[in-house]
């Protein structure tokens, strides 16, 4: 037999919660466009494992010609599995927003009780809803939604720290494949060097301690030219590791040389003044402190009473008709009057606060500092260009006319050329820092604080779910 008030209740509940589906790329054209306008690139959802046929033609497109730094950041945010599975955290969060506005399933409480004698057993009944849990929901739905929204502004700051990430590796690799032919002109250099030594030494010309000391040199040039493979081996790996390239992919090839220093000045004021606006670290705990300040309010208003369950209930004994009538169950607030609960969202509220003004001043900092890091790299690096190198071109040149004088010998040449060459080295790697140094204000400008100096992650003023505590679902 079923009861009227049982069946009311459930098409009520039905009604109430309807269908709810979920979209997983939901909040991905939002990140989308705030990558593509900070960054230049574009970047691609996979539903699917593989990726479409679209962003595979354009990976093939890019990977034919020369890269430079920027289509190296291209390839990898559209073909990299680590990006794709970051972008399922919007999936998750959306989930979580949809599940925030259903509805617990009623309950079904069934029971027989047996006697011990030739008497019918009894049976008895009942179904039972959260009644708040309707009133709660709009509350509950804008907690998860802030939280959404954190979720978005983690993920964009995730694919911009991806995209540093790429273009260190990508200058660091630039610099490798540049200090390596500067290695094999040393090395071919002092092998120059000590056949000549070997062959004086053979005439009785030089000692053995003269020709020892060049062989030194020599083996020196050839361990430093093994590493500077090693090196370029180690980083040129790293990039098919972020690109997520494999196979006849992978022989892809770069730019050979270092840019040289950019013409335009570096704006310290306009460089602090655009850090703090397009700020994603800033926009996260500003967004952190909505988030923990609808905590609060839900917190607030479900402090008394977190939950009421209202229900029917039939019971039948023995030979007796059925007894049908409403239950209801509310709890007292004599020992959890939710004091805690606020207590601890208020807390947290008063540490996000403080987290966003700690951020603000960072990037304030971070921004001179990074100015000053641009500009020092950079005038060492035209001070080699222009000075230091021109001076070893000189002696080079100035030596190569007194040997053909035979006014010195051709140790003391090859020995001006080697010093040429190892200023040429510490050029590319001042080159080297200067970029480096770029690509974290470029960083810094799109609205990411490099890693060395971001901010802290997230505690749980952001990350407490609604579901704590017993309250919502």
């Amino acid at each position: 037999m079923k009861s009227p008030a049982i069946m009311c209740i459930a098409l009520l509940l039905v009604g109430a919660t309807g269908c709810a589906s979920v979209n997983l790329s939901a909040g991905f054209p939002a990140v989308s466009a705030t990558v593509e306008e900070r960054t230049a690139a574009k970047i691609a959802y996979n539903a699917r494992l593989e990726p479409d046929e679209e962003t595979t033609g354009r990976l093939r497109s890019l990977l034919q010609r020369k890269l430079t730094a920027d289509d190296v950041a291209q390839v990898a945010l559209v073909n990299n599995r680590d990006l794709q599975a970051m972008y399922s955290d919007l999936g998750v969060a959306q989930a979580d927003l949809v599940q925030a506005g259903l509805l617990k399933n009623p309950v079904l409480d069934a029971s027989v009780l047996f006697h011990l004698g030739p008497v019918r057993p009894d049976i008895q009944l009942g179904v039972v809803f959260g009644l708040l849990e309707a009133l709660y929901i709009p509350l509950r739905k804008r907690v998860v939604a802030a939280q959404f929204e954190e979720a978005k502004l983690r993920v964009t700051g995730g694919v911009l720290d991806f995209v540093l990430e790429v273009r260190h590796a990508f200058y660091a690799h630039q610099a490798n494949e540049q200090l390596l032919d500067l290695r094999k002109t040393v090395a071919q250099a002092l092998v120059a060097s000590f056949e000549a030594s070997r062959r004086l030494h053979q005439a009785g010309n030089i000692t053995d301690l003269d020709l020892t000391r060049d062989r030194a040199a020599m083996e020196r040039s050839r361990l430093a030219l093994r590493s500077a493979e090693v090196n370029v081996r180690q980083s040129r790996e790293r990039l098919n590791s972020l690109m997520g390239l494999f196979g006849s992919d992978t022989e892809w090839a770069i730019e050979e040389r270092l840019p040289d220093v950019a013409p335009e000045p570096v704006r310290a004021a306009e460089v602090e003044r655009d850090a703090i606006a397009r700020s994603i670290d800033l926009g996260h705990a500003k967004q952190r402190i909505a988030t923990v300040g609808e905590r609060l309010g839900y917190d607030r208003a479900t402090a008394l009473i977190p939950s009421t369950e209202i229900g029917a209930s039939a019971e039948k004994e023995s030979d007796e008709p059925w007894g049908i009538g409403p239950s209801v169950s509310v709890p007292i607030p004599i020992f959890d009057q939710g004091q805690a609960r606020i207590a601890r969202a208020s807390a947290e509220l008063r540490r996000a606060q403080h987290e966003y003004h700690a951020i603000a001043v960072r990037i304030r900092a971070t921004s001179r500092a990074l100015v000053e890091r641009v500009r020092g790299a950079g005038d060492r690096a035209l001070y080699y260009r222009d000075i230091v190198l021109p001076l070893h071109e000189r002696i080079v040149s100035e030596a190569q006319l007194q040997y053909n004088a035979m006014q010195v010998g051709i140790f003391d040449l090859l020995r001006d050329r080697q010093e040429q060459i190892e200023a040429a080295v510490e050029y590319v790697e001042i080159l080297r820092e200067y970029w480096m140094a770029r690509a974290d204000l470029l960083h810094l400008m799109s609205g990411r604080l490099p890693a060395a100096d971001a901010a802290p992650p997230a505690g749980t003023a952001g990350k407490r779910s609604v579901k704590e505590n017993g309250n919502g679902q």
